[in-house]
């Protein structure tokens, strides 16, 4: 027997004998029969972080549970019946129609679902999942509401495997806790449980009884096959075409009219690559396993004629893996005639972005996607292993520039271990080069079970807190979402938040948040000046219009370049949007000092004066070249 190192409860050997596992099933279950199981999609965040003016203008997420979809079929499929109970959306539903009167109690809310469902539907197992570490909170709250109940929990999903011995240690109610995927492996252990299956069918769980002080490891992996993956998930479980009612879905949901139901899909899991960021590998393990483009596009539309989709993002984090698969997939989009368009909110990577594989995207209905750089300079590249070089980005960005109708955005991030400004300012001038339509720029979150977090944890750069934790810089729950709602900045002017530091110093946290605002103002907002393009000119409008009215409200930014845009192709800004932006500059001394900062003015706004604006406003240094 060995002790953990982070409590005192006993761990078996690491094959357990059936023995074991015999005793530990027949504690859980003494009536070894699971015919009835629930599948719990957690709210995203718990009731600290949820705000309802930010829910009821729809900005807070609402995917799909497609695992616990895929999940649900496949259980289906081995004679159990089951539910699924979507908690997130659930919570903003809610919020939604109690907008016109009545108190909006977050936790009451969910609280109410769960019981409901657990009371009617009668389940023999619950299993609850977890994919964001910032779900944290909201996700203990769910397990130890279900653990009330007095029903065998089983949990997983990314969050679960990232950081799966503090995550028992905190929610001592789970009775089992799945790594990685669990297609095949849940399913088995509901076979073994039921006497269908030897404990030797066991894989990639740990069964934990909190109470006898013991954890049960059955380490043996079972990645499903790629035949394993030609499933359409149990879509009549979900509420699809509610979901995009009350959120969103993916990031491109501004360029399709209101009304537009959206889903997700994923036609392959893994990635090539080997990001030191990422954690992709941990879960999904190493290489890329494809669905036949039958099951896909079979699923496709399915969601188009029997749900009415009209839009769906890919979940997948190497789309074009495959550059003939991918062809085919996307032919036989249009062969079949799909008219639901599609985006790649996850990224793709730019050596796949080949002008034939591009030109048969947006063939098929390609609207939107982002491009994963994340550093443009080489040192940086290596070190993080991202499978391409400055060149790659570039030929990239050449092709996407060749198809107007798509939104291309680059992902990029700031604060890299040994990251110098030199090195950020390598980063701008490439993605400057690329002159693509818009930049995702966050800071470094260094995730547990990534080799970037084990590393930066030795070199004393970050303590080891564990993903309980964290809270994401991006998103609606993020506390990005503060700095654009203008709660933080370190910096009162340019000058000191980039002049100021020296080329080769590594930039310190707080002035990291400042690189990124800055980087953002000048990448993304200060481009639009020389913007001409008509098709683009529209496409940055929704969005500007979308950041302006649902992700940053009243965004001084958005609604100075609305009415920039404005001017541009009718000769003067909205009366609305001027008044909006006079509103927010007389009220906000946040907006005042921006402005002034970035040498905006209301009034040359008004005029339609924009002479000093159409030479970049950039660092000395950069516009030296660095």
């Amino acid at each position: 027997m060995i002790k953990d190192r982070h409590d005192d409860i006993v761990r078996p050997p690491s094959t357990p004998s059936d023995h074991q596992i015999a005793e530990f099933l027949d504690r859980l279950v003494p009536e070894r029969a699971v015919r009835r199981v629930l599948l719990v999609n957690p709210p995203d965040a718990d009731s600290s972080l949820f705000r309802s003016d930010t829910a009821l203008r729809g900005r807070y997420t609402n995917y799909p549970p497609y695992g616990l979809a895929v999940m649900a079929q496949n259980l289906r499929a081995i004679g159990v019946d089951v539910r699924v109970c979507n908690l997130n959306n659930e919570v903003l539903k809610r919020c939604h129609q109690l907008a016109a009167g009545g108190d909006f109690e977050f936790d009451e809310i969910w609280q109410i679902k769960l019981d409901q469902d657990i009371q009617e539907f009668k389940p023999d197992l619950a299993g609850v999942t977890c994919m964001f570490t910032m779900t944290h909170t909201s996700f203990r709250a769910v397990c130890e509401r279900v653990a009330g109940f007095e029903i065998p929990l089983a949990i997983g999903g990314v969050h679960v495997t990232n950081d799966v011995e503090r995550v028992l240690d905190d929610i001592g109610v789970a009775d089992a806790a799945f790594l990685r995927e669990a297609d095949v492996t849940f399913p088995k252990f509901i076979q073994v449980v039921n006497r269908e299956a030897h404990t030797d069918q066991l894989a990639q769980v740990i069964l934990n009884d909190s109470k006898a002080g013991i954890r049960i490891r059955c380490p043996r992996e079972s990645l499903p096959t790629p035949g394993d993956l030609d499933v359409i998930p149990a879509y009549d479980l979900l509420e699809i075409p509610e979901l995009s009612s009350y959120g969103t879905i993916g990031a491109f949901y501004c360029f399709k009219p209101p009304g537009t139901s959206f889903a997700t899909v994923l036609s392959n899991r893994g990635c090539r690559a080997q990001c030191t960021f990422c954690s992709v590998r941990s879960f999904n393990g190493a290489g890329v396993r494809q669905r036949s483009v039958t099951s896909v596009v079979d699923e496709l539309e399915h969601l188009q004629d029997e749900y009415g989709v009209g839009h769906i993002m890919w979940l997948d984090d190497d789309l074009l893996r495959d550059h003939k698969r991918s062809i085919e997939l996307f032919n036989e989009m249009v062969r079949r005639g799909l008219t639901l368009t599609w985006d790649a909110t996850n990224g793709l990577i730019a050596a796949s972005c080949t002008e034939e594989v591009i030109a048969a995207a947006a063939e098929s209905g390609c609207i939107a996607l982002n491009i994963g750089m994340e550093s443009g300079n080489r040192e940086i590249l290596r070190q993080v292993k991202k499978p391409g070089t400055v060149e790659t980005f570039l030929r990239a960005a050449e092709v996407l520039r060749k198809f107007n109708q798509i939104h291309s955005s680059v992902l990029l991030m700031v604060g890299f271990p040994g990251e110098t400004m030199s090195m950020i300012f390598d980063t701008i001038n490439v993605a400057r080069e690329m002159d693509l339509d818009w930049h995702r720029i966050s800071p470094l979150q260094p995730l547990p079970n990534t080799p970037i977090y084990d590393s930066m944890v030795a070199q004393g750069l970050i303590q080891d807190i564990g993903s309980k934790e964290l809270r994401f810089m991006g998103g609606a729950y993020g506390k990005q979402a503060e700095i654009e709602r203008g709660q933080h900045l370190t910096s009162p002017n340019f000058e000191e938040a980039f002049s100021s530091i020296p080329s080769e110093a590594i930039p310190n946290g707080e002035q990291i948040t400042d690189i990124w605002f800055y980087m953002n103002y000048h990448l993304n907002f200060h481009r639009l000046f020389t913007e001409n393009r008509p098709v683009k000119i529209e496409q940055q409008f929704k969005h500007l219009r979308t950041l302006s009215d649902v992700i940053s409200p009243e965004n001084g930014f958005a609604l100075y370049f609305q009415g920039y845009l404005q001017h541009k192709v009718y000769s003067q800004p909205d009366k609305e949007i001027i008044d909006r932006l006079r509103q927010r500059l007389a009220t906000s001394s946040y907006w005042q000092d921006r402005f002034t900062a970035f040498g905006l003015s209301l009034e040359d706004l008004e005029k339609g004066d924009f002479r000093n604006q159409e030479i970049p406003r950039l660092p000395r240094r950069l516009v030296a070249g660095g």
